[in-house]
């Protein structure tokens, strides 16, 4: 598993095929034929994910946009950046 910090730039796996359903956001793999969901706040840094950003970058929008405290905003970014990773859904820009 690749070592991330808060400034390691992320962005969008460009081959998945993605939509919005009714606020929430999900993905089809074609190559691996598996699907994928995220809703809430998790749909809105796909949308911030279109252009490469830090994890730092997203903890900090989000902050900004949501009630949160930064250093549970800046957690959650780091478990949820991880687990994009893991599952192939974003990459290292």
């Amino acid at each position: 598993m690749t070592s991330l910090t808060h400034d390691t730039p992320l962005t969008r796996n460009p081959d998945l095929i993605a939509t919005d359903m009714d606020g929430d956001t999900v993905m089809m793999s074609i190559e691996r034929g598996e699907y994928f969901g995220i809703g809430g706040v998790g749909s809105r840094v796909w949308e911030l994910l279109a252009e490469p950003v830090s994890i730092a970058q997203l903890a900090q929008t989000i902050c900004a946009e949501y009630e949160v405290d930064a250093a549970t905003c800046q957690a959650d970014m780091d478990k949820f950046a991880h687990e994009l990773l893991q599952n192939g859904l974003v990459s290292l820009a």
